[in-house]
């Protein structure tokens, strides 16, 4: 059985991301080096700063973060990897310095910029299937079908269908219909 609704992992919705087309957008991906500060914003709340440097060079780009977590200095980097593109051109991506996968975003969480699956990252969408009414729902829609094939003669289709319907009602929806 899965968990329930609005437990596991942290969202992607939650946590403060910077992705290359926020970098573009800033004027930080031509050749050469540029140097930004900005303010780290829930909603209308302040939560930190941030300053960064984008260095786009032929032998090595990279972005270096430089910001104070708890008081001490952290400083760390990720390469930005240039793509050639078919028609010329190039796409910029992220490489993530945990896992070493090429990504667009990077996501802050726990003091750090990276990955959302080094962050244990997921869907606020993907977690809304465990919710108990929506588990309901599903049960009660496998009931209609089940009820369809069996009336058109499929009675082991029907029984399969039916089963996995009460195997997901926990909160006994079935049984009052």
């Amino acid at each position: 059985m899965g968990r329930h609704y609005g437990l596991g992992r942290d969202t992607i919705e939650d946590a403060t991301r910077l992705n290359i087309d926020d970098l573009r957008t800033w004027g930080c991906l031509h050749e050469g080096f540029c140097r930004k500060y900005i303010k780290l914003m829930r909603g209308e709340e302040e939560t930190g700063s941030l300053n960064f440097e984008v260095h786009i060079k032929d032998p090595r780009s990279y972005i270096k973060f430089d910001y104070k977590l708890d008081g001490k200095p952290v400083a760390y980097e990720h390469e930005i990897e240039l793509f050639p593109c078919h028609f010329g051109g190039y796409r910029f991506y992220f490489r993530c310095r945990h896992c070493s996968r090429r990504v667009t975003a990077l996501y802050l969480s726990g003091g750090y910029y990276a990955c959302r699956h080094c962050q244990r990252l997921a869907y606020e969408v993907s977690q809304r299937h465990r919710s108990p009414f929506e588990r309901g729902y599903r049960a009660m829609t496998l009931k209609d079908r089940a009820e369809r094939l069996k009336k058109h003669g499929h009675p082991r289709k029907a029984n399969k269908l039916y089963r996995r319907a009460y195997i997901l009602d926990d909160y006994g929806l079935l049984e009052d219909i």
